[in-house]
């Protein structure tokens, strides 16, 4: 895939919906008579919340030349960000040109934006400025609620429909439509819950290279922020993009060797880093893929019904954490020759799960470490850059392996036709042990009998000796027992010593 599909479209999705969100969220400003005063104020606010925008990144991603801020109707203000740049990697940048919303104040701290417009069709340029590709879209709708005291919107939402981003090259990406809300909800003491979603639909992708197309269905993206904040977050994270803004600039203007870190700055580095760890107690991301394929010539080698994947992490402005993540997936379908077969079609795992939470995590301890070796890691002198990061992380395993941590691999599954495997287990974290864990997993394999005949009555088959040979050595540690349904199952109780042996069963591996 070309620049425009791999790095212009992906990157400026990622950067461009940041950047969006970005060059909306601008300070209100106070209602009174004099419409002329008002709409310098905002302007003035639109320039400051751009430069804070534009200057939290090393290479500038976004850019623009100008802004117009003009009273409409009523109490409305009519807001232009003229010459909109996103540009996601040196190969190219989107023109967006310009953006403009409606503003409207609401009260002293907050005002409403509406009625965005952006071009519908946005060329992307080369490093020469010559157009490479575009990108098109329709604006639906766009709706926020602004907090000039957060400096976040309370309130969003928003759709575009009809996206698509071509290149001379032959790359192909579209999209049907795009929603998203947010919300952040106020818990008092300047503690903030933070809601979102982001919904995509009708995803294609094309290579240049080949006709080969994937494609989903319906992705969405949910995520919450518990108990977050927000203030002392973006205060913190101000000045820590400030002071590694600073450094990398220095680093280009003397060649690649950046003056050290004044002991002043060191310390707003390391206070930076524990100041943003202590803002937030946790949160929840939630990744679904709905009707996920690749086509290619004709063919569709690979389906997938659906796709979960899960994180969730709570605690983390607290002594102890605990952080878990969960992967799952429907309706998993292969037409290849090595599955092509009744062997291949009776083991492929069309469903499955797998979960694991890790608990008793030292956050605190280990936040520390990565705050006070940091700044140790911006060194101009680069083997002592390495040396720090060498250092932060045998510190950070030293932690972790005195932290008693506990690792629990929560019920999971993996379903074929002929087959299912389920496990479960619990490990503890030691200082003893010569693997860092000790502990057990529980497996219990039902339909081990059906796979060894289906090999052996398929031998022609790519993986019939292989997967024969493999249910053999299993069935030799197994202990099979009588399931509720009547059908055997055999298990298998793997063991991790603190001395470093594996038994199955009680036997050494």
């Amino acid at each position: 895939m070309t620049a425009m599909t791999k790095t212009g479209l992906f990157g400026t999705v990622r950067a461009g919906a940041l950047g969006l969100a970005g060059l909306l969220a601008l300070a209100a400003c106070d209602k009174g008579p004099d419409q002329a005063t008002i709409a310098a104020e905002l302007k003035s606010d639109v320039e400051a919340q751009l430069q804070v925008l534009e200057s939290n990144a090393g290479p500038k991603v976004i850019t623009h030349s100008a802004v117009t801020v003009a009273p409409a109707d009523g109490d409305r203000y009519q807001v232009s960000i003229e010459g909109v740049k996103l540009q996601p990697s040196p190969e190219g940048y989107l023109d967006v040109g310009t953006i403009s919303y409606v503003a409207k104040p609401k009260d002293e701290k907050t005002y409403e934006v509406s009625d965005l417009k952006i071009a519908p069709e946005i060329p992307f340029k080369g490093a020469d400025g010559k157009d490479q590709g575009k990108l098109t879209l329709t604006t639906k709708s766009f709706n926020g609620l602004w907090s000039k005291e957060l400096g976040v919107f309370l309130k969003v939402d928003g759709e575009f429909a009809d996206l698509s981003a071509t290149d001379d090259k032959g790359g192909d990406v579209r999209l049907s439509g795009l929603k998203f809300t947010g919300e952040m909800q106020d818990k008092s003491g300047g503690l903030y819950d933070s809601v979102g979603a982001l919904t995509l639909t009708g995803l294609t992708a094309k290579e240049s290279s080949s006709d080969g197309t994937f494609s989903v269905k319906e992705t969405r993206i949910d995520g919450k922020y518990d108990s977050m904040k927000v203030q002392d977050y973006q205060a913190a994270m101000k000045k820590y993009q400030e002071l590694v803004v600073k450094q990398a600039a220095a680093a280009d203007s003397a060649g690649g060797q950046a003056p050290a870190l004044t002991p002043e700055e060191q310390k707003a580095l390391s206070d930076a880093v524990n100041a943003m760890a202590a803002s937030f107690k946790g949160g929840d991301f939630k990744v679904t893929f709905n009707g996920v394929s690749y086509a290619e010539a004709g063919d569709t080698p690979f389906s997938l019904d659906q796709l979960r994947l899960g994180s969730a992490f709570d605690g983390i402005n607290q002594e102890k954490a605990s952080v878990g993540f969960d992967i799952a997936h429907q309706g998993l379908v292969v037409n290849s020759p090595e599955a092509a077969g009744a062997l291949g079609k009776g083991i492929i795992p069309k469903d499955g799960n797998l979960g694991i939470k890790v608990t008793e995590i030292p956050s605190k301890d280990l936040v520390k470490v990565l705050a006070d070796n940091l700044p140790g890691m911006l060194s101009a002198d680069g083997t002592m850059a390495e040396a720090n990061a060498m250092a932060m992380l045998v510190a950070l395993q030293a932690v972790l392996q005195t932290s008693g941590a506990k690792i629990e691999i929560t019920p999971s599954a993996l379903t074929a036709d002929v087959t299912e495997v389920k496990a479960d287990g619990n490990f503890n974290v030691t200082p003893q042990a010569i693997f860092g864990v000790a502990g057990a997993l529980n497996i219990a394999w039902t339909g081990l009998d059906e796979v060894m005949a289906l090999a052996q009555a398929n031998l022609a088959e790519p993986n019939a000796q292989d997967v024969s040979g493999a249910v053999g050595m299993l069935m030799q540690f197994a202990k099979r027992e009588t399931g509720a349904d009547g059908k055997p199952v055999d298990k298998f109780l793997i063991e991790v010593k603190e001395t470093g042996q594996f038994t199955v069963n009680g036997n050494p591996m």
